[in-house]
């Protein structure tokens, strides 16, 4: 299929999506919800409050703000009506940007369709969940650093081909791009890192030798200061200059209103203590659905891919941390920062399994996903008026029950025990299942 067939298809999908759950009841602004801090914050710049006061990590969060303030000024709307369109016209990028993505790692359209289409469908995340809570900021984030990756894979081939011009003027057009992402979302700061691990990939110090100890760390320093200490490690500093410069320009024009009251470090150690392990792993099953039961079993199929890749594996990690301590709503974090590298990983995983004589598994798998993922139910108002606790499957069911009770860390004790249960046994149903797999056609979908 063409390129330009599957933009068509793409946005054709986005559209339906818009029009079926366009009727989702949009939440009331709570006090102490993320919402009710970009409200404020909005407001101050819709009025031409400078400098705009608010509390952290929110205040960072300025550029999406901004958008929503200019957007209602421009079309008379209100905030959030302007907040609705700004983060639909965002979460559209964002889709279009990881169809380009995936094209880099999949040959046939229909792999990267469906990937997008489970990105659009997820229920957490900005096109969704946008209906039922406009004020958020993760859409244009996540297009600035869809963005950031595209170009950073033109800064490896240029690398790779020694056209030297090439890549540093890609790694200053990169620059640019993670400054602007910086601005929208703090931790997309992380990717002033990832040329290092394109230029200087690890293993660049593999040393082996039969001399002594002494000699051997000798060796070791004059190897690290010819690899590291030239001009293309100064080159690699420049992302970082453009990030710093972001956190400047957007100290220049913001008060925080309680700097005692927040601490990235204490709200990171604070999390590592509170967050447990079986919450964390349920937390990581909600954000990407039944699906990532496949990841596991075709680690061979895709550690080649990460070996090359490294700027992959440090993104993974970097997501899985952020999930940890990043906050209390651990799926959303999860799939923001990580869906353009785990997708991949389930999109490799799902091929595997399509052709293979368990093509069936594959198929069960995807209805589980919907269930998950809420394909046949809005989201619930919040608190919830309904105390009854209903019985899980794979998620739950209904609109009619605690809005909390979608997510790991609020989710009453025993739903969180049964989805677990439910889990655990489709991951042993699986291996079960693939035990015996028989590859019918040899994948070479991978470029």
């Amino acid at each position: 299929m063409k390129r330009i067939y599957e933009v068509l298809l793409i946005s054709a999908g986005f559209l339906i999506i818009c029009f079926v759950y366009r009727g989702q009841h949009r939440a009331t602004i709570n006090p102490g919800w993320d919402a009710s801090y970009y409200y404020s914050i909005t407001e101050q710049i819709q009025k031409g409050t400078t400098p705009v006061a608010g509390e952290l990590p929110f205040i960072k969060r300025i550029a999406t703000p901004y958008l929503i303030a200019r957007m209602s000024d421009m079309t008379g709307m209100s905030l959030l009506d302007s907040a609705l369109d700004i983060n639909l016209l965002g979460t559209f990028f964002t889709t279009l940007l990881l169809l380009c993505w995936l094209g880099i790692f999949f040959k046939e359209s229909w792999t990267r369709v469906l990937l997008c289409f489970i990105f659009m469908m997820a229920w957490h995340v900005p096109l969704r969940f946008s209906f039922y809570n406009p004020m958020t900021t993760d859409a244009w984030g996540a297009a600035w650093m869809m963005a950031g990756l595209l170009i950073l894979q033109l800064v490896r081939k240029f690398y790779a081909n020694r056209r030297t011009r090439a890549w540093i003027a890609y790694l200053l057009v990169y620059s640019l791009v993670i400054g602007v992402a910086a601005l929208f979302r703090e931790s997309n700061a992380i990717l002033c890192v990832l040329p290092f691990f394109v230029v200087y990939p690890l293993g660049e110090l593999n040393i082996v030798s039969v001399t002594p100890p002494i000699t051997r760390g000798i060796n070791i320093l004059r190897k690290t200061v010819r690899t590291f200490f030239n001009w293309k490690t100064a080159l690699l500093l420049i992302p970082v200059l453009f990030v710093l410069g972001a956190a400047m320009f957007i100290k220049k024009f913001i008060v925080v209103t309680d700097p005692e009251n927040y601490s990235y470090i204490w709200t990171a150690i604070s999390w590592l203590y509170l967050k447990t392990l079986p919450e964390f792993v349920l937390g990581i099953l909600i954000a990407y659905g039944p699906l990532i039961l496949l990841v596991p079993f075709f680690y061979g199929k895709y550690k080649s891919l990460l070996r090359e890749r490294q700027e992959l594996w440090v993104l993974l990690i970097v997501s899985l941390l952020l999930g940890l301590i990043g906050g209390s709503d651990t799926e959303r974090i999860l799939f923001m920062t990580g869906f353009p590298v785990v997708l991949i990983l389930i999109g490799i995983s799902i091929r595997q399994v399509f052709y293979s004589t368990q093509r069936w598994w594959f198929y069960l798998l995807l209805v589980l996903q919907s269930i998950s993922f809420r394909f046949f139910w809005s989201l619930p108002d919040y608190p919830g008026v309904n105390p009854h606790i209903p019985i899980p499957f794979f998620g739950i069911a209904g609109s009619h029950f605690k809005y909390l009770n979608l997510y790991s860390r609020f989710s009453n004790y025993y739903l969180s025990c049964i989805l677990l249960l439910q889990f655990l046994l489709l991951f042993l149903a699986t291996w079960y299942v693939l035990r015996n797999k028989t590859v019918l056609r040899k994948d070479k979908s991978l470029l």
